[in-house]
């Protein structure tokens, strides 16, 4: 199994934080997190290895790694990835229209290290990293189920729309867990409100049909 590494380039949210967990959940012992800041050591070494130099000065040998990056031209295939291949993904949570900030925090840093996209869609970190564990088993980019822009009704009045894609196993959708509960206490619900809705969570979940 190759190593994920996470260049991280944003602050710590709580949605960052869910995220990361996710991939930890995927990647286990072989997730990396870089350009790590000291006050974020300790934190970040409960999901995985911490190193605080940028993946993009390291010493290593470029030709074992392959950045994933929207901009690049050839996707990335299950014959790209050996034991020791190193997948870089950007810490970077989107914008709704992508704005290039892998090509411009990593890629453009690193000369010599192959490129690879994932797709036409926009993923989150965790739905990336997803992905590209996906391709590392064997399955093809074609052979993986995705749903882009999914709207996800929290109750009779509000909903959420997810700009970017989340990818699909068997029928159902991979979304960060705790992201749903991390909206609605944004919305201010109460613990009665999603108590309430936890029979639609698991519906959704399963794929039965839209939450509300």
């Amino acid at each position: 199994m190759p190593y994920l590494i996470i260049e991280h380039l944003e602050d710590i949210s709580d949605w960052l934080w869910l995220e990361y967990s996710h991939v930890a959940e995927w990647w286990g012992d072989r997730l990396v997190f870089t350009n790590v800041l000291p006050e974020e050591r300790e934190r970040l070494a409960k999901l995985g290895s911490v190193i605080g130099e940028s993946v993009t000065r390291f010493p290593f040998d470029r030709s074992k790694m392959i950045v994933l990056d929207l901009q690049a031209e050839e996707e990335l295939k299950p014959e790209d990835i050996e034991e020791d291949t190193i997948i870089v993904v950007g810490g970077i949570l989107g914008d709704a229209i992508p704005r290039g900030r892998t090509r411009e925090f990593i890629t453009s840093k690193m000369e010599r290290v192959k490129v690879r996209h994932i797709g036409k869609p926009q993923y989150s970190i965790d739905g990336a990293s997803i992905v590209a564990r996906l391709i590392a088993d064997g399955r093809k980019l074609e052979e993986i189920d995705y749903e882009e822009n999914p709207t996800i009704k929290l109750d009779e009045f509000s909903e959420i729309t997810l700009h970017y894609a989340v990818p699909k196993l068997d029928e159902r959708l991979l979304l960060t867990p705790g992201l749903i509960e991390l909206q609605k206490r944004e919305l201010g619900y109460t613990k009665a409100d999603e108590e309430r809705s936890d029979e639609e969570l698991e519906a959704f979940f399963e794929g039965k049909g839209e939450l509300g």
